[in-house]
């Protein structure tokens, strides 16, 4: 993780550690990378980069990262790509499942995430790391008021397209292959009423119903795929 961000440089780190436990080669690529990039490097203990880490499987290397780089808003509505797929998280708090998330965007090809402030993780040290570096590769936009940036999606003729268990109208009946933001709930609540009302329409995905719900991450990762079928089945 700490080598991919020294690579893409979209979160440069303020100050990076490196252990003997690094593989050779790789403690080779980072210090040469925090040198072009004037970023300060320490060498480090096992012992000591354990203890920073608060975890003794590390792999020998930790990054200080600043407050994460958010993308700005207006210049994603107004280059926006000719069908826009969004990924809008309303009250995800286990920051594993949002680093699932980005994930699962960046490898279908989404656009842009969106995520609120209330009751949301924001990106963090666990997000990046379960995001496999995710965080690099996708633009994620933070909103003051989920409401409001729905809302502004809608004004840009992107239609939103809430999951949800309760929903009648099934995934694969909806198209799209229009612009579209697919919209995830908190793991417990669900979609707020705020944005819930705002959504042109709402779907689930088809299952046994036994459990009552997906994972959120897993329903991220199924409805993004079905949006890429459909827009692939169409070219």
């Amino acid at each position: 993780m700490v080598l991919e961000t020294l690579r893409v440089g979209a979160w440069t780190p303020l100050v990076v550690q490196v252990s003997p436990r690094c593989a050779h080669d790789v403690a080779a690529e980072v210090r040469a990378r925090c040198q072009q990039q004037q970023i300060e490097c320490h060498a480090e203990t096992d012992a000591a980069l354990s203890k920073t880490c608060r975890a003794e499987d590390h792999q020998g290397l930790a990054a200080h990262m600043p407050e994460f780089p958010y993308a700005d808003f207006d210049p994603l509505l107004i280059n926006t790509a000719t069908r826009p797929s969004w990924l809008v998280l309303d009250g995800i708090q286990d920051s594993f499942n949002f680093g699932a998330m980005v994930r699962t965007a960046v490898e279908l090809g989404l656009q842009a995430l969106m995520i609120g402030t209330v009751e949301q993780s924001g990106v963090n040290s666990q997000v990046a790391r379960s995001s496999a570096g995710g965080v690099n590769h996708v633009p994620i936009v933070q909103v003051a008021t989920l409401a409001e940036g729905v809302r502004r999606l809608k004004d840009c003729q992107v239609q939103l397209v809430a999951a949800s268990e309760k929903a009648q109208r099934l995934v694969q009946d909806v198209d799209l292959t229009l612009p579209t933001a697919i919209v995830i709930g908190n793991e417990g609540r669900g979609i707020s009423e705020a944005v819930w009302s705002q959504c042109d329409t709402h779907v689930r995905i088809p299952t046994t119903g036994k459990l009552g719900s997906l994972n959120a991450a897993v329903a991220a990762a199924i409805m993004g795929y079905e949006l890429v079928r459909q827009r692939r089945s169409t070219v």
